[in-house]
């Protein structure tokens, strides 16, 4: 290869990397523009109340289930949030103003139903109600098979 030749390798190299990257940034689809739920749980959002990454934890249909997730109360109120899922009775989380209550054992609240109407792998109806706004939405039912939930998993002592 002379010098004139590979002078011109170098100088088109550049335009050649640049017109390569943008037509293969096309190729994939930006993720950052969907909305999903990156973790095991759900969000719902009732009134000025989040609900952050609910999921029940149970062992199998019909026995207790364990509500995990969080709270986050957007308001200048205090929030009385009401959870029930289907099948069973319901349960109150109280949430301060501008602050999370969490849920599971050992955290600021414990929430167990007597029973779960779906079996793990399956979704739940759940109706969360804030004052007037109500949602029902569909949380993921979860047993001890990955290690983080295994010691979370309610047991007939646990019910409440």
């Amino acid at each position: 290869m002379n010098r004139s030749t590979a002078r011109m390798s170098k100088f088109l190299a550049v335009p050649v990397a640049l017109a390569s990257a943008a037509a293969l940034s096309a190729c994939a689809p930006t993720q950052t523009n969907k909305p999903y739920q990156p973790s095991d749980g759900i969000d719902v959002v009732v009134g000025d109340v989040k609900g952050i990454n609910l999921m029940v934890l149970s062992s199998a249909k019909g026995d207790p289930g364990r509500l995990l997730g969080s709270f986050y109360n957007n308001g200048t109120e205090k929030a009385t949030v009401t959870v029930e899922p289907e099948g069973t009775s319901s349960a109150t989380v109280s949430v301060d103003p501008s602050s999370v209550t969490q849920l599971g054992e050992g955290k600021t609240d414990d929430v167990v139903f007597d029973s779960t109407s779906a079996a793990p792998g399956a979704t739940l109806p759940v109706t969360v109600t804030v004052g007037d706004d109500t949602e029902t939405v569909s949380v993921p039912v979860l047993d001890g098979t990955l290690p983080e939930y295994a010691t979370l998993l309610p047991t007939a002592s646990a019910e409440g």
